[in-house]
């Protein structure tokens, strides 16, 4: 029999997958017309006990059977998007159905990565906010997050997009046709304030769910002060690129770099801060 159904949800011990639908019961065995056993379920490690996966199969009233673990998410990712489930901002169900798509779209998974240009904010002929102790500027620090992000994702196509003229940048962004755009900067302020911000294009819902998703994780890596997602329009101040590129777009201000302690977070620890957006990245490539 086909296997087409593709269901998320964390996995139980007894071989069952708990979704927001109820608990269904994972077993290799295929459905036969006329047999009343629902088969031996299937076998779990039992490190992966308490994970988030996605299972494939045929479902049956409570049974999904033929059953395989296409994909157990990392504790970040499940977390992630646990959180955002919590939160209302997108539902398992709909995770489910994207993801089903895309399965009946490209059953050998060859296409299902998506395309996040990653713009450095600003340049090197003008390079930003800097702290004046260590003479670190937005330019430089980002440049060299960038290429680290681009080394950890692994669901999603990065593209780093380096800036000529702030005019033009939303127009070099559309040509790479991305899904979805994350420019990275600082904030700086007076040297004392402090935390993190996403900003987004205040008419665009998936630009919200995007500075959601990276706000949480961006805040639980850095434990900075959590200064929320803004939304902002194209008069504001990084509004022109927000409103004209055609994919959402967000501007990530992780950290304020002329705050001494900020900075020193964000150094202490750049793969962990690396690997906190890749892993962000990763879960908007899941839910897109």
């Amino acid at each position: 029999m086909e296997r087409k159904d593709l269901l998320i949800g964390i996995i139980q011990p007894g071989g069952f997958l708990a979704t927001e639908s109820g608990k269904i019961l994972l077993t290799e065995r295929y459905e036969e017309p006329g047999q009343g056993s629902e088969g031996i379920p299937l076998e779990i490690a039992p490190e992966d006990i308490g994970k988030m996966a996605f299972a494939k199969g045929n479902l049956s009233k409570k049974v999904l059977y033929g059953a395989k673990i296409v994909e157990i998410l990392s504790p970040v990712t499940g977390g992630l998007i646990n959180s955002l489930a919590d939160k209302g901002i997108v539902s398992l169900e709909e995770i489910r159905e994207q993801l089903s798509k895309l399965e009946s779209e490209d059953p050998e998974g060859r296409g299902q990565r998506k395309k996040c240009a990653l713009v450095i904010g600003h340049k090197k002929t003008s390079p930003g906010a800097v702290n004046a102790k260590t003479g670190v500027h937005e330019f430089g620090f980002n440049e060299g997050l960038a290429l680290r992000i681009e080394g950890k994702a692994t669901k999603t196509e990065v593209q780093r997009i380096y800036r000529r003229t702030y005019k033009e940048l939303p127009g070099d962004i559309n040509q790479y046709n991305p899904d979805f755009t994350v420019s990275l900067h600082c904030n700086a302020f007076n040297k004392r304030a402090s935390g993190t911000e996403v900003l987004y294009y205040h008419k665009s819902q998936k630009g919200k769910v995007i500075a959601e998703i990276l706000q949480q994780a961006l805040v639980e890596h850095l434990q900075l002060p959590d200064r929320g997602v803004k939304p902002k329009s194209s008069e504001d101040r990084g509004g022109y690129l927000l409103r004209y590129t055609k994919a959402p777009c967000v501007i990530a201000e992780s950290f304020f770099i002329d705050n001494n302690k900020d900075l020193a977070r964000a150094q202490e620890e750049l793969e962990g801060l690396a690997g906190a957006f890749a892993n962000a990245l990763d879960t908007i490539s899941l839910i897109m």
